[in-house]
């Protein structure tokens, strides 16, 4: 498959009919909000990291005998 440059915006001067079979060839791009997905990706990274430690730490305790 073959990357297209990037196609600047429809103008709004251009005819219905012109603008509407350019966007059907060349979608225009945009741009993704992966903001919230990544906080949540973070947050349970961070989570599954405390809980292993603990439970590493306790099981080393707990061999230990204290």
């Amino acid at each position: 498959m073959r990357i297209r440059r990037y196609k600047p915006p429809i103008s709004t001067t251009a005819k219905p009919f012109r603008a509407v079979r350019r966007l059907q060839c060349n979608p225009t791009y945009t741009p993704l909000n992966i903001g919230p997905v990544m906080n949540i990706a973070v947050l349970a990274a961070l989570s599954a990291t405390a809980s292993m430690s603990g439970l590493t730490i306790g099981v080393c305790m707990r061999l230990v005998g204290l």
